[in-house]
């Protein structure tokens, strides 16, 4: 009977082992890995989340930025590492909608290698142009490109993004014949805007704001199911007369599958919390995030829909996998 329950006890030390850890998480600094360049929306937003979690859970989280390939860098490092809950990967719809359809052979499986922590929220993308032009309204615009087909060119960051993306799909529905011009980033394309190059520029909303607000740029229509708060006075694709033309790029946490439930607990109800506070709503607002409230499983949810809409505009546009 003692050997018996001295077996029992060294059986169960290492899973008491698992479940101390998981409670105790983090014990040391977690990684935030964000698929994007230093300075962006999407990683002041994985930056004001990580300062707020170290607050919260008493461990520096530090951003990682792994830039490149649609966000497949970023995923695959993060599918790839330990499920210890210290490698959290900044998703989106690059990672886990458009990759999956753009390359023939994704290093990572959205579905299979990652798991949803938490929904963050989402981000329209907008529609400008240069303040001459005149088709300034979506009306304007769809009319004028069926009128004089392919005369209109529109800029943005290179084939298979959200942004350009999103244009495939204003063709598909409305029969609009625009040209697409492929740029390394919004930047970029928006400067051959304001040189008079290229009539329009599409990219998410943040990338130019800066512009619109000084007069550069005009708008022509954001792509929100509503008005975004960075632009209240621009109109949505949606309230213009096009309701399936609306689009957002969406951000939230995953980890690697099999992390455990205590640690992705853990992570969203510090994440949700960090998303109530008034700083955090007031610096996502500024570049036109929508800080969300999905469930995990809504979220999966939604992404799953995403995933099948994406994969049959992008089959429709002709866009090969490389």
């Amino acid at each position: 009977m003692l050997r018996r329950s001295l077996l029992t006890a060294s059986l169960s030390l290492p899973f008491a082992q698992r479940v101390l850890a998981q409670s105790d998480w983090p014990t040391r600094n977690v990684r935030i890995v964000c698929p994007f360049t230093p300075g962006g929306s999407q990683d002041l937003i994985a930056r004001r989340l990580g300062a707020k979690l170290t607050d919260q859970l008493g461990q520096s989280f530090i951003v990682d930025n792994r830039s490149g390939a649609g966000g497949s860098i970023a995923a695959d490092n993060v599918a790839k590492s330990n499920p210890d809950g210290y490698s959290v990967l900044l998703g989106n719809i690059g990672s886990h909608a458009l990759v999956p359809h753009i390359y023939a052979k994704p290093p990572y499986n959205a579905v299979t290698d990652l798991e949803t922590a938490c929904w963050i929220g989402t981000q329209p993308n907008l529609l400008a142009c240069h303040p001459s032009f005149p088709h300034d309204t979506p009306q304007k615009l769809i009319a004028a490109a069926k009128a004089e087909p392919g005369k209109y060119s529109y800029g943005s960051s290179g084939v298979g993004t959200s942004p350009s993306l999103t244009m495939e799909l204003v063709k598909q529905k409305t029969g609009a014949d625009l040209t697409f011009i492929s740029y390394r980033g919004a930047s970029a394309a928006a400067a051959d805007v304001l040189s008079g190059q290229i009539p329009m520029v599409i990219a998410n909303i943040d990338s130019l704001m800066g512009q619109v607000n000084a007069g550069k740029l005009k708008p022509i229509a954001s792509t929100g199911a509503q008005r975004s708060g960075a632009a209240p006075d621009t109109p949505t694709f949606a309230e213009s007369g096009f309701p399936d033309l609306v689009v957002t790029s969406w951000s939230l946490w995953a980890v690697p599958a099999r992390t455990p439930a205590a640690i992705k607990e853990k992570l969203r109800l510090g994440t949700e919390r960090a998303l109530t506070e008034a700083d955090v709503i007031e610096s996502m607002k500024v570049g036109g995030f929508e800080p969300g409230t999905l469930s995990v499983a809504e979220a999966d949810a939604f992404i799953k829909t995403e995933y099948q809409r994406w994969g049959e505009v992008i089959r429709a546009a002709g866009i090969k996998p490389q």
